[in-house]
């Protein structure tokens, strides 16, 4: 499974709940504003910033976005958070340093010397990742926009790229 995290106008929003019938609808539209790609790396990051996070669970939505976009065919690939989550979340991420991704990641996986290597380059893959996702929060609340996410086995934003 791949995600991605869109950024779109309320109004904007609206429409794709309208719209929109299959995460396609929603990669391919000209109501996004802005994205950040988090690729099959997202479960892991998310799963470090719940583990980080548990007692209050503020960030169980951080990825996978709270509320699904529409009961009709889009089914359960595409979520979005409202504005008033995306602030919340954003206040959360603020206190999180990216140090903590790597302390819990390293908790989560038993290394190997054969394995170091790459889970090296899997923890630069996940600090990387966390920062544009807290830049991604910071933007959307700045700008007072949603927050949708799109998780599919493979995702192909055509007008995105």
């Amino acid at each position: 499974m791949q995600a991605i995290l869109l950024l779109v106008h309320p109004n904007d929003l609206e429409r794709l709940i309208l719209q929109a019938t299959t995460p396609q609808d929603v990669l391919d539209s000209d109501l996004i504003k802005q994205y950040v790609w988090l690729g099959s790396a997202w479960d892991s990051l998310n799963k470090i910033l719940n583990a980080e996070n548990a007692p209050n669970q503020s960030l169980a939505y951080v990825i996978e976005a709270e509320h699904p976009l529409s009961e009709r065919n889009i089914g359960r690939a595409v979520h979005y958070n409202t504005v008033v989550r995306v602030a919340e979340i954003h206040q959360v991420l603020q206190t999180i340093h990216v140090d903590a991704v790597k302390t819990h990641y390293q908790y989560l996986v038993t290394q190997t010397t054969q394995q170091a290597i790459d889970q090296e380059l899997n923890l630069a893959e996940l600090k990387l990742i966390y920062l544009q996702l807290q830049d991604f929060y910071r933007e959307a609340t700045r700008q007072n926009l949603a927050i949708m996410s799109v998780i599919v086995d493979a995702i192909h934003p055509q007008k995105l790229i």
